[in-house]
Parts: C-alpha cells; structure tokens; sequence
C-alpha cells in the first residue's frame, strides 16, 4: 500500500498570486496534494468554511511572506490566525507553518518568527527554495532544473558532484541515482515516465540530425502535433538529460533497456557560458561535452514536467 500524500494549504495574498501559482504548480508536479484557492474551490462551496476546514485537515500550511502581504488588512491574515490555532495542537517537535518569503520582508507576526523561514527570492535561489520546501514536505524528491542556464566547465562538474551523476571522465565513480521507469504508449507514442524526478521522456531521439537553432522548430513542430497527447514538450537541461546516465553500460549503452538503441549526440538547452556553444550528452560514450551551434550531426530526445497520464 502506499504512503498517504501529504496535505498542503497554500496561503497567499492577492498580490502575490502569480508565485502562489508557480510554487503550486512546482509542488504539484511532484504529485504533492496541494490546496489552492484558485484551483480547489467549486461553485457554490461556502469558501470561509471550505478554506478553514483545509487549513484543519492540512499537514503543512504554506504561508507567502512579501511587503505586500505583511501588513495587509485582509482574509489571508485570518488563514494565519487559523493555522496558528491549529498549531497548537501538534507536538512541538513537528512542523506545521513554513514561512516563505518572496522579497526581504521583516515577518512582523510573533509568533510566526519564532519559525524558520525559506527564502525564494532572488530569482536564481528560487530552485534551491524549493528544494528546502520539498526537503520537509516530500522528504526523497528528487528536484531536477528544468531551466536553460549559462554553464561553465566548473559549473557542470560541480552539477555532477550534486546529483551524483555518472560521467566517465568527469564522474567516474558515482552509482547515478535509482529510477523507477514505465514504459507507455500514447496515442500511439512511446514515452518513458520516471516516477523518480517527475520527468516524461520520448523513447525515441529524432529521426533527424540538425544543428543547435533547428531544435525550437523541431520542439514547437512536435507541440503543434501533441505528441503523446502534451504540447508543453522542450528541450532537456543538462542536468536532465545526464539523470538518465548509467554508470553500467548496457548492450553499449549508458541508459536503461526502456529506451531505444538509437543513442546518438543529443542537445541540450543549456549552453556554454560566453561562447555560441551548447551542451550535450552521449549515451553511448557516457559523457556529456560542448559543441558549436551549428553542428548538424546532433539529434533531440524531448521531456517534458509531469505525471503519467495513467497515474
């Protein structure tokens, strides 16, 4: 039987909606039940009630911090109250409130500073921040940036170093991280889910080699098609791509058996900082390495944030 999904209140002033959805959107796509106004309320629900019985049945109450929320008159003070009330009623050694701020606010609430806080501002922490949520509410997840970055030499060996990724000549002794792959076919497509970092992979590179700029029509061509049913496909960081590395060759190959044997040079959206170069990643070599933009003998394995659609 598995382990329960935590439960999770989201509390956020208006302002601050646009974070609200993002950080929903990050912890959902861990397959984290996430309570959200926006996204949980109904027609007809009398929402003061449905908001205080969530906040009472919850495991975790996120609370959104800013200059725009701490001082501000209003019924996401009213959920703070609650969850203070609600407080009370847990072992002290247990966590129940996470402050999270989203600017350099001073948390003005007396008893709320008597909590540690995470921070996910500025923009380039937000990852590490959300790795702190996940660490208490989801202990185990995996968290893998799914956004393109300038990175040096330094920065991909210190990248590996972190997650433990396998590189034959940069990592060479690592075990790599444990996956938990299904194979499925969608609407006639395969893809392979790994429950592990959230990610859904093509099991199948494309057909056809090109170079670094031919990669957006290829993405967006493959949106256009909803391959498997998905139009939010795009190209893998480095960090991504290099999770599906195997320190164990299998059948020549770096990769698990779900994938196919078509393991050619494929591109990554990251690139190499201060020069029109982009990484890539070779599952037959079992490395990852640099090359120009317009390299033509590169192919695409496309992913894609979320669950299976069987989950």
């Amino acid at each position: 039987m598995s382990k329960q999904k935590p439960k999770i209140f989201l509390s956020y002033a208006k302002e601050d909606m646009g974070m609200a959805k993002q950080l929903y959107n990050n912890l959902k796509r861990y397959g984290l039940d996430v309570w959200l106004d926006t996204e949980s309320l109904l027609p007809g629900d009398r929402w003061k009630d449905k908001i205080q019985d969530a906040i009472e049945n919850s495991n975790y109450f996120i609370t959104l911090l800013s200059t725009r929320s701490v001082n501000k008159k209003g019924f996401v003070q009213k959920e703070l109250k609650t969850a203070l009330e609600v407080l009370d009623l847990f072992p002290i050694s247990e966590r129940f409130i996470l402050p999270v701020r989203l600017d350099d606010c001073e948390i003005c609430e007396i008893k709320l500073k008597e909590h540690h806080w995470v921070d996910l501002f500025p923009e380039d922490e937000y990852q590490n921040g959300l790795r702190k949520i996940l660490k208490v509410v989801s202990p185990g997840t995996f968290i893998i940036r799914h956004e393109p970055k300038e990175l040096s030499s330094a920065d991909v060996n210190e990248m590996l170093k972190m997650h433990s990724y396998y590189d034959r000549n940069r990592n060479p002794d690592c075990k790599g991280i444990e996956h938990n792959y299904k194979l499925q076919e969608l609407l006639g497509n395969k893809v392979v889910f790994d429950e592990a970092t959230g990610l859904m992979w093509q099991q199948s590179i494309s057909q056809k080699e090109m170079g670094f700029e031919g990669t957006k029509k290829w993405i967006t061509e493959l949106n256009r098609k909803r391959f498997a049913g998905f139009n939010d496909w795009r190209l893998p960081t480095l960090e991504e791509a290099m999770s599906l590395m195997e320190p164990k060759s299998k059948k020549g190959f770096h990769i698990d058996s779900n994938f196919d044997r078509k393991q050619n040079w494929i591109w990554t959206s990251d690139i190499v900082k201060s020069e029109l170069r982009a990484w890539v990643v070779s599952y037959y070599l079992g490395i990852c390495s640099w090359t120009s933009f317009d390299d033509y003998n590169r192919c695409i394995r496309a992913v894609r944030s979320g669950q299976s659609s069987s989950d």
